[in-house]
């Protein structure tokens, strides 16, 4: 009886140990690379039959209307022509976000303390538990009044057991500022997101941000990244309160990533700082 109980305890263990071994990142890459003949097929029929259905009307009327529609959209996600008369289409960057008291990253007419092209750079330190932390480096370039190219590097390790696992996530985004006032920054970009290490792919990717500076030294900033790869959701979510000294600042909050099916909510905390 004894032999069976203790035979009993070291599979159980044994199984558990096995079960344990497979950690969030090891999770995430084996979905991202694992092959879905079904949602192939089921992109091929919606290609087909998109493609299919692309044809021209010939109608005067629905030319008409795709042209309203066009400068609505043009309108809404760029510049309506109210807007062009306003203080916010000549807001220029500022050179560190407070650099004005009642100023975040724009400015009004001002001859001094506006930049042309603006660098900010950050680092945060992510960690859920002990066995699963990273690193996000952040680097957004802002040129032309409202336009950025914001670079994104994410690279997590995870303890699990004795094996040690790591994951890399890379965006690049081209970032358009549609919001441009004095304690306002809203923004929308479109890019590119690849995750490395053992999965090696890249898809298209989309993003959405905003932050709020609500008196100075104190700002909000919440954004968000999503991607595709292999039919699976790759995302990236910050919600990040700053506090700013001059051209630094230092950050914490809450950073939430979906790789596949593995989902992380980790604790951020980080510092940064305006060129």
């Amino acid at each position: 009886m004894k032999v069976l109980f203790v035979t009993y305890i070291l599979v159980f263990n044994f199984t558990i140990t096995c079960f344990s071994q497979e950690g969030k990142l090891d999770k995430a890459k084996k979905s991202l690379t694992e092959k879905s003949e079904e949602n192939s097929e089921y992109t091929q029929s919606i290609s087909t039959s998109t493609n299919s259905n692309i044809i021209s009307s010939g109608n005067i009327f629905i030319d008409i209307i795709g042209t309203f529609a066009f400068y609505l959209t043009y309108g809404v996600l760029i510049e309506s022509p109210p807007e062009m008369n306003t203080k916010m289409h000549d807001a220029e960057i500022s050179v560190y976000p407070f650099k004005i008291a009642k100023s975040g990253n724009y400015l009004y007419t001002d001859s001094t303390n506006y930049k042309i092209v603006r660098f900010d750079i950050s680092n945060n330190f992510v960690i859920e538990n002990k066995n699963l932390y990273g690193n996000d480096l952040n680097v957004d370039f802002r040129f032309l009044k409202r336009m950025g190219i914001e670079v994104d590097y994410l690279q997590l390790f995870e303890n699990v057991g004795d094996i040690s696992d790591k994951l890399s996530v890379f965006s690049a985004m081209v970032n358009y500022h549609r919001v441009r006032i004095q304690r306002l920054d809203v923004w929308f970009g479109l890019g590119a997101m690849y995750v490395g290490n053992t999965v090696n792919k890249a898809g298209f990717s989309y993003g959405i941000g905003a932050e709020w500076f609500i008196k100075k030294p104190i700002s909000l900033l919440a954004s968000f990244k999503g991607s595709s790869i292999n039919q699976r959701s790759v995302n990236k979510t910050k919600l990040l309160l700053k506090y700013h000294l001059k051209n630094y600042q230092i950050s914490s909050g809450y950073q939430h990533f979906t790789i596949g099916d593995a989902s992380i909510n980790a604790f951020s905390l980080g510092a940064g700082a305006s060129f």
